[in-house]
């Protein structure tokens, strides 16, 4: 009964002094799952009323949100229109980002209208087919807007990050975890926008 006891003694201190990594390393949020890439064009309009961007430091900071929350290197943006002075932008968002690599993503990813086909006839080239698909090992990873390195943002960035909480991650694999965005020219809100999101990205 003593050797008992002395066993399921040392059992709770070691599993008490495991890192907390270790202990969730099994959680559903940290498994791997199959992905594909989703290819897609979306408008994003920008108006800032207490923060005004150059048009190259706006895109910068747009590419660099976009590939954190899982977007691939190669994010192109078209500008239609961008008023430094009066604070508004307008672009075209071309990306490929991460979903699961289920029966309907792939089938979406695969799917040619009659101007495709008749396209890839003349430029006699061949329409990829579900075969074809890159697929790849992908996992669902929590980003803080307030506390990621590589946004680098600031008190400033608040409405930017607001529209595109509005316009854009809906579209792609991102789950809002916890959205605490308040906008405010006043004394009240101090720091970076925050905003904690579950993006699925490709895992290093």
């Amino acid at each position: 009964m003593r050797t008992l006891f002395v066993s399921l003694t040392l059992a709770c201190m070691l599993a008490l002094s495991l890192p907390a990594d270790a202990a969730t390393a099994n959680s559903p949020s940290e498994e791997s799952v199959t992905a594909v890439w989703k290819a897609q064009q979306v408008n994003f309009e920008f108006r800032g009323h207490s923060t005004t961007y150059s048009c190259s430091s706006l895109e910068d900071k747009l590419v660099m949100i976009l590939r954190t929350v899982g977007a691939r290197e190669d994010v192109q943006l078209h500008s239609y229109v961008c008023d430094e002075q009066l604070g508004v932008a307008r672009f075209q968002v071309s990306m490929q980002s991460p979903v699961v690599a289920s029966e309907e993503n792939v089938r979406e990813a695969t799917q040619r209208d009659s101007k495709d086909e008749l396209i890839a006839r003349v430029k006699g080239e061949k329409l990829s087919s579900a075969a074809d698909l890159e697929r790849f090992p992908a996992v669902w990873k929590t980003v803080s807007f307030a506390r990621d390195r590589h946004m680098r943002l600031e008190r400033g960035d608040c409405e930017l990050v607001q529209q595109l909480r509005r316009q854009i991650l809906p579209r792609m694999s991102v789950r809002v975890v916890k959205d605490n965005v308040h906008c405010s020219t006043g004394l009240g809100h101090v720091g970076p926008p925050r905003l904690t999101v579950s993006a699925l990205v490709r895992a290093p």
